[in-house]
């Protein structure tokens, strides 16, 4: 479970929708790639994979965008992870080597993947909100 430039930008358009659209008012793809330096294209891309994860709702028109399908404490950072990552990334998904250091090596990286989902599984989207309002005021979205 290693974070990607996707799982990063999908984390920070949850984020700013989580701050921007707290009322449920739709913020456009325009405004998040804005605010948070994701490619415009690549953000509509991955707001497509949020929405048919049922994370993200979407409507078109003039006042028309995103907001999240649910409050932003019911969210947590791993379920936007596991949204927009690539399920064969995972080195665990890999045959298990019979023996040895391969297996060995194996069941650490197995550990570290199972630590780091939960971790992530922990942060809900409220949460990394309220951590970017409180950090110096500034959302600071930088990869």
């Amino acid at each position: 479970m290693t974070p990607n430039r996707k799982v990063e930008y999908a984390l920070r358009a949850l984020v700013d929708l989580a701050i921007h659209g707290a009322q449920g008012t739709f913020v456009s793809t325009a405004s998040i790639a804005r605010r948070t330096g994701a490619p415009a294209k690549f953000l509509e891309a991955i707001i497509g994979e949020l929405r048919r994860a049922g994370l993200v709702e979407s409507r078109r028109g003039a006042v028309g965008g995103h907001r999240l399908a649910r409050p932003a404490a019911a969210i947590s950072a791993g379920e936007a992870w596991r949204a927009v990552a690539d399920p064969v990334a995972g080195s665990t998904r890999r045959r298990l080597p019979a023996s040895g250091a391969g297996r060995a090596v194996h069941l650490l990286v197995a550990e570290i993947e199972a630590a780091v989902a939960r971790t992530v599984d922990a942060v809900t989207l409220d949460e990394l909100a309220r951590r970017s309002m409180e950090a110096d005021g500034v959302s600071d979205f930088t990869i």
